[in-house]
């Protein structure tokens, strides 16, 4: 029964690391103006070290005063609706699966409610890597499909 329970609870993981988040309509939420950049430090062959050790992106997320200056660029560079506190400053291919953490390319201004559902996907595709049951290039691209810039 216990080995059912495990699979089950794989099955569930995997499926919302594939989702579209709880959302009906794949196309409701916003894609990045971004195309995501990957840390060049970040590999496969280190990924216990880095984004399954515990605390990882705190290790390597850029500064408050930094990430609330880019908000501002890039509210004004994209002329959004709101001000800076409607949005959070996201990284299209999240730090937690080996996204570059000060590129442009990588960074985008979204919505918080479409943050936390993005957030679900992150940490289910985080565990799924850090279980073996996805490479990190596998979530990175599922990162970059459902959320990222049309190809």
């Amino acid at each position: 029964m216990e080995i059912l329970g495990k699979g089950l609870a794989i099955a569930a993981l995997l499926s919302l690391a594939a989702c579209a988040c709880g959302r009906s309509d794949a196309a409701a939420f916003t894609r990045a103006p971004v195309s995501g950049a990957i840390d060049p430090a970040i590999a496969q062959a280190n990924v216990r070290e880095t984004v399954c050790r515990l605390g990882y992106t705190k290790t390597v997320r850029p500064p408050k005063e930094w990430t609330q200056s880019i908000k501002h660029q890039l509210l004004i560079e994209q002329k959004l609706p709101g001000s800076v506190k409607d949005y959070e400053l996201d990284h299209l291919v999240p730090l937690e699966l080996g996204g570059a953490p000060r590129d442009p390319a990588n960074l985008w201004l979204q919505r918080w409610d479409e943050a936390r559902k993005k957030d679900e996907q992150e940490a289910a595709l985080r565990k799924a890597v850090c279980a073996g049951h996805l490479t990190l290039e596998q979530a990175q691209e599922r990162i970059r499909l459902k959320w990222g810039a049309k190809p």
